[in-house]
């Protein structure tokens, strides 16, 4: 079951930089103050990794996960539903949504993943 994609950025309210996941202080300006910023739109593949070693409780033999950058600049990683390298490219459009990432003693585990389009 597919979800609202949950995550927030931080966009600083000093310099504008935006920050995924939170920082106490601003990394360009020092800055502490923040407006929470939500993923808009579709995302675009930055780079991505295979895994092979997974731990415990995974029940694929591996899996990719990627860094995606959305419409309005905010960066984050997630897994990417794809079963070969040769399916992903860097520079795709890929849809973000919120679904199981994985299940923990009978309990789904949500998180962040990318279909490519």
């Amino acid at each position: 079951m597919k979800k609202k994609i949950e995550i927030v950025a931080f966009k600083c309210k000093k310099c504008g930089k935006l920050h995924f996941p939170f920082h106490d202080r601003c990394l360009a300006c020092k800055s502490r103050e923040f407006d929470q910023v939500a993923p808009q739109g579709n995302a675009k593949l930055i780079t991505f990794s295979q895994i092979f070693n997974l731990p415990w409780g995974f029940d694929n033999r591996f899996l990719f996960v990627g860094v995606a950058e959305f419409e309005n600049g905010v960066k984050a990683m997630g897994q990417i539903a794809a079963n070969a390298p040769e399916e992903l490219k860097l520079g795709m459009t890929l849809k973000p949504t919120w679904d199981v990432v994985r299940v923990i003693s009978g309990e789904n585990v949500y998180g962040l993943k990318f279909e490519p389009m």
